[in-house]
């Protein structure tokens, strides 16, 4: 019981919970600074994604539901906010179709891995780069539209930056699972 009630768990579980409220302020129109109110949940989502990760590493509370439930809650998070924006924002459903096709693709390999008895990587830096650079790019949209900061063209600039990050760290990831397979293949032959 030790290893799931950890507090880096909680804060995994924290996060999912707040999607539905990003959700509802994304789109609520009767709340004064509804935008302000989605921002700011959706910041205080990603800090807390980054204090799991500080407290799951500097105090040894990693655990086995940890490394299922943070890049979970990740993705649910990013995914959810992609989505209201690409509703509102037709110009951001390619930037939508990529991400829904990266984790496709990663859990398709995953799948393939755990298929053949291997355990599917760690989250790498370049996952972690690509996380980060999503939420500055859907904070920076968010706010754009709050507050007219950029003119459409940036938007556009910026979704291109993220689906670029996406694609580096897929085909980064592409390589780990490669290597993971050909390291079982070599094994079973030295057998």
């Amino acid at each position: 019981m030790k290893r799931i009630v950890t507090i880096p768990n909680l804060l995994s579980v924290f996060r999912i919970l707040l999607i539905p409220l990003i959700i509802y302020f994304y789109f609520s129109d009767s709340i004064k600074g509804n935008m302000l109110f989605a921002v700011s949940i959706l910041a205080l989502s990603g800090l807390t994604d980054v204090l799991d990760g500080i407290l799951a590493r500097n105090f040894n509370m990693i655990s086995e539901l940890g490394k299922i439930l943070d890049p979970i809650a990740d993705k649910l998070t990013i995914a959810a906010v992609i989505a209201c924006l690409a509703i509102t924002h037709t110009m951001l459903i390619p930037l939508l179709a990529v991400l829904v096709l990266k984790e496709l693709l990663m859990l398709i390999g995953s799948l393939v891995l755990v298929r053949k008895g291997e355990r599917p990587s760690e989250a790498k830096w370049f996952g972690k780069l690509s996380t980060v650079v999503l939420y500055i790019v859907i904070i920076l949209i968010i706010l754009s539209n709050t507050f007219n900061l950029f003119e459409v063209w940036l938007v556009y600039v910026l979704s291109v930056i993220a689906c670029f990050c996406m694609m580096f760290s897929l085909y980064n990831y592409y390589t780990v699972f490669k290597k993971i397979l050909f390291a079982r293949a070599a094994s079973k032959r030295d057998k």
